[in-house]
């Protein structure tokens, strides 16, 4: 044990001298670099640089370098943990990374009968199910001209299955006063700012749902805010634009069709009433008795259809992004809309809005999270999904990692297949730095865009849904995911204002109603921060024009920031020219995606060096050799008792359908937010059997196995770009993409995983049966119920 304590304590001396060594030398460097003649505009960014250098050295100069990655005991052990786990898998929790389930995914959905024989009732409403509504479209598209319009009714689109008793119950009934009105509750609705039931929820015949929401309510409870925005969907949002369906890649691209009469909601444009199946079925394009397979008829369509956006993808290696991309002229831009032709129905809508825009001094708040009662515990929660698409709170959960991942996804392929720069942001491009991939504890998801590309996203997307593609780049089973494009009514208004609108559009998913938040960033009247004056004083030809547009004493803050070339979100959030551009091409949760190459300048204003190095943050700690966050308190309890771990999380000893299964008592475990020197120091020395021992807790193992290549990837592109090797970062993205899935999901598709814990709804025509059944059952209680009353 002496020998063991004086071995640690050697090589803590030896890595104390080695990092004193690099600090004196890069101190060296940095005074006679910055000393030399023409270096000094760059002098504080050189010593954030060098500052963020050395701290990533010194932290993991403090932690054990295991190299999992090639460590042939680790990769041997591992494989039999995996086999150990697929055997003992009797909840499915690992289907995602089991092959043989891979391999056989329920990608097909029967036609029910009430299609095609007369005799068999039609139900009232169909079960949602995106595989589906999907291979519909897909075949629908692929048959008909993509010019032509196509039916929509969100019912089809997005999970309302909460709304079903209310269709089916015909009873009449005052359905605004008994869901949604509370006075009657003080104590819930204490401190809540209550909005009249009128106001937003009237009866109606005119829908089977019997009445309709028509806005948005203001704070509700959890349960009555999913029936709210359900029920705005089903009866009164107006459909999107167009739908874009999404490629497997970049070659493929997109393929996009307009909605018919989307300004009006009637369920009867959806899947259950319009004649898309009708018309597949007489032109034999489908067989009743042959299911639809969303997979092939993906690749049918992207086989056999030109995509429809042409010459539009952002392809480069890097991106100069156009300086003039920057400033956007509202006025002019009405102009040249008025003097066009002819308008598509999204430049309509887009002329609309800017002319709100440039005439509203005071825009109201355009985006409604989904508000909860400020006696909701952690209301603050729910602001972070859409009112209209809240599908209750999924903050700690899988479905939140799942949705944020995908929403990643799909936004970065939608932007680059059809054209638009943007880059992540914020904590997002933090989280980047650190291994690629969200942090575990993120609850939404930044991005920045140049002000043109804002309007470009408003002018030709806004009011779109876009469609991930069904299948990969070999026709295997990608996802089935659904977003949102909503681009706000005030994007000429570029300062913070009243603060209401500091989000210019977002990203949002309809399956959960988390999003993804985009600002433009652009000129504006809006002060630079004191971080940039010194530019300003050491070039005498921009303080010369600085100087020139002072008047009264008052600096001219747009002419400030255009010699600076700095720009901003409404947020206050500053960017220059220098610090964006270019744009060099990197992967973002194993998505091709494009960062500003200056990334650690603004990642260092925005946090400082410790965001960037310290490896212990809320209830998380950083696992080098895992290249993962991990609950610090399960670490923690991991190294309290490597035993009890064992026992407690091994897949074969608690598998309750196994012989050798047997009950283990489970520990509930307190939650540890900071740990100590000692505690991070023992944290960081973690040996290769206490990894592996790591690995039996599930979601663990799960979170490696799927992100260990990724991960590596990334840790060797940021060592490239610590030491500004571009032409190996180029390479080592090269020979990445070759071997690796680049564009598929590090995590699985939110509905497949459903469907994989709830096996029962993986058939649609039973499901679609259910249905039908229960429908007979309050048709026979209404008609017993009308009996009754006349008898009496």
């Amino acid at each position: 044990m002496l020998k063991s304590s004086l071995r640690l304590q050697r090589r803590l001396v030896l890595k104390v001298f080695v990092v004193l060594f690099l600090c004196c030398t890069i101190s060296i460097f940095y005074h006679s670099a910055t000393n030399t003649s023409g270096v000094t505009r760059y002098k504080k960014n050189l010593e954030k640089s060098m500052k963020l250098k050395f701290n990533y050295l010194y932290n993991n100069f403090l932690s054990s370098h295991l190299n999992l990655d090639s460590n042939k005991l680790f990769r041997t052990k591992f494989e039999f943990i995996k086999k150990e786990k697929l055997e003992n898998d009797w909840n499915n929790e690992l289907w995602y990374i089991n092959e043989d389930v891979l391999q056989n995914l329920p990608v097909e959905v029967s036609i029910p009968p009430f299609y095609y024989k007369n005799k068999v009732a039609k139900p009232p409403i169909l079960p949602f199910d995106p595989r589906f509504t999907l291979a519909v479209y897909y075949k629908y598209l692929e048959k008909q001209h993509t010019s032509n319009p196509v039916p929509f009714h969100w019912a089809d689109w997005v999970d309302l299955s909460k709304l079903h008793k209310y269709v089916l119950n015909t009873e009449e009934d005052d359905f605004c006063k008994r869901l949604f009105d509370l006075s009657e509750h003080e104590e819930l609705i204490k401190d809540s700012k209550m909005k009249p039931v009128d106001q937003y929820c009237l009866l109606s015949d005119k829908t089977p749902l019997g009445f309709e929401i028509t806005d948005f309510s203001g704070p509700q409870s959890p349960s009555n805010r999913e029936l709210l925005g359900k029920a705005y969907l089903y009866s009164k949002a107006p459909s999107p634009v167009k739908i874009i369906f999404l490629g497997s890649d970049d070659e493929k691209g997109s393929i996009q069709a307009d909605v018919q009469s989307y300004s009006v909601n009637d369920y009867r444009n959806g899947l259950l009433h319009n004649s898309m199946i009708k018309d597949l079925l007489d032109a034999k394009a489908i067989d009743a008795n042959v299911p639809l397979n969303v997979v092939k008829t993906f690749e049918d369509l992207f086989t056999k259809t030109t995509s429809t956006v042409e010459n539009a993808q952002l392809k480069g290696q890097s991106i100069e992004i156009p300086p003039e991309s920057f400033y956007v002229s509202g006025m002019n831009v009405i102009s040249e809309l008025e003097q066009k032709p002819s308008l598509s129905e999204t430049e309509k809508n887009y002329l609309d809005s800017m002319r709100f825009s440039t005439s509203t001094n005071d825009p109201p708040k355009f985006f409604n999270e989904a508000i909860l009662l400020a006696k909701t515990p952690q209301k603050w929660l729910g602001e972070h999904y859409d009112w209209r698409f809240f599908n209750g709170l999924t903050v700690g959960n899988e479905e939140q990692l799942l949705s944020l991942h995908r929403l990643v996804k799909n936004y970065l392929n939608f932007a680059r297949q059809n054209g638009i720069i943007t880059w992540i942001a914020h904590g997002s491009l933090l989280s980047w730095y650190w291994n690629g991939i969200a942090f575990p504890w993120d609850t939404d998801i930044d991005v920045q865009v140049p002000i043109s590309e804002l309007h470009k996203l408003g002018r030709h997307f806004n009011q779109t849904i876009i469609v991930e593609n069904a299948g990969d780049r070999n026709y295997n089973f990608d996802g089935l995911g659904r977003y949102f494009v909503d681009v706000g009514s005030s994007i000429t208004h570029r300062t913070k204002g009243n603060g209401n609108n500091n989000i210019d559009a977002r990203f949002i998913d309809i399956d959960t109603g988390l999003y993804i938040d985009i600002t433009g960033l652009s000129i504006s009247e809006t002060p630079a921060p004191s971080r940039y004056d010194n530019f300003i004083n050491m070039d005498p030809v921009k303080k010369a024009v600085v100087d020139e547009h002072i008047v009264n004493g008052q600096l001219n803050h747009v002419v400030k920031n255009q010699q600076l070339r700095a720009y901003n979100c409404r947020n206050n959030h500053f960017s220059t020219y220098e610090e964006l551009s270019p744009l060099m091409l990197t992967l973002v949760e194993n998505q091709l995606s494009y960062i500003p190459k200056n990334f650690a300048l603004n990642l260092n204003y925005e946090y400082d060096v410790k965001g960037l190095t310290e490896k212990n943050y809320r209830d998380y700690i950083y696992l080098n050799n895992f290249r993962l966050w991990a609950k610090t308190q399960n670490i923690l309890d991991y190294q309290s008792s490597p035993a009890r771990w064992v026992k407690q999380y091994n897949s074969k000893l608690n598998n309750p359908k196994s012989k050798n299964g047997e009950e283990t008592q489970k520990k509930k475990f307190s939650s540890k937010r900071v740990v100590g020197v000692a505690e991070k120091l023992a944290i960081g020395q973690l040996t290769v059997s206490d990894h592996l021992n790591l690995l039996q807790k599930n979601d663990v193992f799960k979170e490696v196995y799927k992100t260990l290549q990724f991960t590596k990837f990334h840790e060797m592109e940021m060592e490239k770009l610590l030491r500004s090797d571009m032409n190996g970062v180029t390479k080592l993205l090269d020979q990445y993409k070759a071997q690796a899935n680049v564009g598929g999901g590090l995590r699985p598709d939110i509905f497949m995983n459903k469907l994989q814990h709830e096996t029962d709804k993986q058939n649609f025509v039973k499901e679609a049966n259910k249905i039908a059944k229960l429908s007979e059952v309050y048709q026979k209680l209404k008609k017993a119920s009308k009996e009754k009353t006349e008898s009496n």
